[in-house]
């Protein structure tokens, strides 16, 4: 049950940052797709994570960690693309955006 918790946790303290973010460009569009990034790309992420330290009893390494988030980062910029009229350049540095500001946040709140 603590790991759920962990897991919803992680998912709404994202979403709030990405999609607080994503207001900013006053595009609902954009909004919407990081919202939708996010329910699919996060569970996903944590899920890895947890299961790496339960099967590993370690974290994972932290340039693992930043390879899976670039990982993320990549997924998040074709569908941004895919949903929007943002062109796959602009997508990519909007989800790079979103991401370091969710990532160097949790890392905050982690330590």
């Amino acid at each position: 049950m603590d790991s759920l918790l962990l897991l919803l946790g992680a998912l709404s303290l994202t979403i709030v940052i990405e999609c607080g973010l994503a207001l900013v460009f006053r595009s609902r569009q954009l909004t919407y797709s990081v919202l939708l990034c996010n329910l699919l790309t996060n569970p996903l992420l944590n899920l890895v994570l947890l299961l790496y330290r339960v099967l590993s009893g370690h974290p994972l390494p932290f340039a693992a960690l930043v390879l899976l988030e670039l990982a993320v980062v990549g997924v998040e910029a074709y569908i941004i693309s895919a949903m929007t009229s943002f062109k796959p350049k602009q997508s990519f540095m909007l989800s790079l955006f979103f991401n370091t500001a969710s990532f160097g946040i949790g890392l905050l709140i982690h330590w």
